[in-house]
C-alpha cells in the first residue's frame, strides 16, 4: 500500500508575519475584523485553534473599545441604564460622518515566538490608570461599568498595556501559552466547590467566598464556572472529599463569560505555594490525588454498563429544542456514540433537540437528539443529558 506524505504543518515555518489594517468605525466592521485577526493568528501558529474562542473574545473586546469607547467616544455608563441609551446614541454616532469617518489602525506584529496586536484609535483617550483602578475594585457596579472587558483580556493575554493616553491599546500573547499545553489529563466532573480569593499578603479573604460548580479537574488544575468575575490573581479552591473541605491554592490563568450569567475560570493548582493560610490537610498533594484516583475508578464503573465508550468533549454547543426559534447554548462534559452530556444555563424541555458541536477542523456536525434528563446543578447551572438520534448515520 502507497502512503500519501504527510500534510506540511505551514504554521510552524513562519518565521514572521505582519499585518496592518485601517478600519472603519461602524460597528459592523468589528465583527469580520476579529474573524479575519483570529484565522490570521491560527494560520501563522501565533494562536492554537484550542485557544480561538479565547482570541475571539479578547480582539472583539479591544476592537470594540477602539470603535465604540475611542472614535465614536460613547461612554460605557450608558450601557447601565438600562433603556435604550446606548442603542439611540450608538445609531446617531455611526451615521455622524465627523466621528464614522475616523479610523481604527491595526497592526499585528508576529515573531514566531510572540504575537502583538497594537490598535490606535483617533479618539480623546482616557485616564487608563482611573479605568485599570476600577477594574480592580472590590465594587462589583465600577467593575461592570467599565473593568469587565479588562479583566477578560488580561486574563487571557500575557501583556495588555496601553499608550497615547489609552488611545492606544497593545495585546501580547506568547505562542506557548497560545498551545495551551497539558501536564496532566482531565476529568469531567460536575460537583460543588468553594471558591476564596488569596490578597497579594497571601491571606485568604473568608468573607468574599462564594459556591462555584467544577467542570473539569486534573493534577494540574481546575476548571470552574460561577456567577462573578475573577478579580483577583489567585484563589483557595475548596473540594469536598470524604466529608470534609479540601482546599488547594490555584492561580487563575482565564476567565472567560459563558452566557449573560455565568463565567469560566482556568485555575492551575499552586500545590507549592508557601504563606497560603487555609485549614487544607497536611497533604494537599496526597489527598488530591487519591480523590483523582476515585473519580477515575467511578469513571470507569460507569463506563462498563454503556454501550458506548465515552470521552471527554469540552466544546460550545448549539441546541435548538422542539422546532423552537430559540438557540440555546450548552458546554460539553462527554461524548460517545450513543449521546452527549453537557452543561446548560438554563432549564431544557425533555423533547426532541437539533445539536450543532464544533469539530477540530473549524467545521460543526448537527445531530438529530433527544434531551432525556435535565438537572439543576447550581442556581444558573444545569446538567442534561441528550441521546443522539440516528446515530450510525450521525457519527460515521
Amino acid at each position: 500500500m502507497t502512503h500519501s506524505p504527510q500534510s506540511p504543518s505551514l504554521p510552524t515555518a513562519v518565521a514572521t508575519e505582519q499585518t496592518s489594517l485601517h478600519i472603519p468605525s461602524l460597528p459592523e466592521w468589528i465583527e469580520p475584523t476579529v474573524e479575519y485577526l483570529k484565522q490570521k493568528a491560527i494560520l501563522c501558529g501565533a494562536c492554537h485553534p484550542v485557544r480561538a474562542n479565547k482570541l475571539t473574545l479578547v480582539l472583539h473586546e479591544a476592537l470594540t473599545n477602539s470603535v465604540i469607547h475611542g472614535n465614536l467616544e460613547l461612554s460605557s455608563d450608558l450601557k447601565e441604564r438600562g433603556d435604550n441609551a446606548f442603542t439611540a446614541a450608538l445609531a446617531e454616532r455611526a451615521a455622524d460622518p465627523r466621528y464614522a469617518e475616523r479610523l481604527v489602525e491595526v497592526r499585528v506584529e508576529y515573531d514566531g515566538e510572540c504575537c502583538r496586536w497594537i490598535l490606535t484609535d483617533q479618539g480623546k483617550g482616557f485616564d487608563v490608570e482611573r479605568v485599570l483602578s476600577r477594574a480592580c475594585s472590590d465594587d462589583p457596579g465600577l467593575i461592570l461599568a467599565s473593568g469587565r472587558g479588562l479583566l477578560l483580556m488580561r486574563a487571557f493575554l500575557d501583556d495588555l498595556s496601553f499608550e497615547l493616553r489609552g488611545r492606544r491599546a497593545i495585546l501580547t500573547l506568547n505562542r506557548e501559552s497560545g498551545a495551551e499545553k497539558r501536564s496532566a489529563p482531565r476529568l469531567s466532573v460536575q460537583r460543588p466547590v468553594r471558591v476564596a480569593p488569596i490578597d497579594a499578603d497571601g491571606t485568604v479573604d473568608w468573607d468574599a467566598a462564594h459556591e462555584a460548580m467544577a467542570k473539569n479537574l486534573s493534577s494540574g488544575g481546575i476548571s470552574i464556572l460561577q456567577r462573578r468575575l475573577a478579580d483577583c490573581e489567585r484563589v483557595l479552591v475548596g473540594i469536598d472529599w470524604q466529608g470534609e473541605m479540601l482546599y488547594v491554592p490555584a492561580e487563575v490563568r482565564h476567565c472567560q463569560a459563558r452566557g449573560d450569567d455565568a463565567v469560566e475560570l482556568g485555575c492551575r493548582f499552586q500545590l507549592a505555594s508557601p504563606g497560603v493560610e487555609s485549614t487544607a490537610h497536611d497533604n494537599v498533594e496526597r489527598d488530591l490525588e487519591a480523590l483523582l484516583e476515585q473519580l477515575t475508578e467511578k469513571t470507569a464503573c460507569g463506563d462498563e454498563r454503556r454501550l458506548h465508550p465515552r470521552a471527554v468533549y469540552t466544546g460550545q454547543i448549539g441546541i435548538e429544542v422542539g422546532g423552537r426559534q430559540t438557540t440555546y447554548v450548552g458546554f460539553g462534559r462527554d461524548l460517545s456514540k450513543g449521546g452527549i452530556s453537557f452543561l446548560s444555563s438554563g432549564p431544557l424541555p425533555l423533547e426532541s433537540a437539533t445539536l450543532t458541536l464544533p469539530r477540530g477542523d473549524s467545521q460543526t456536525l448537527c445531530l438529530a437528539a433527544r434531551i432525556v434528563r435535565c438537572r439543576q446543578l447550581m442556581s444558573g447551572v444545569y446538567e442534561v443529558g441528550a441521546k443522539f438520534a440516528e446515530v450510525g448515520e450521525a457519527m460515521d
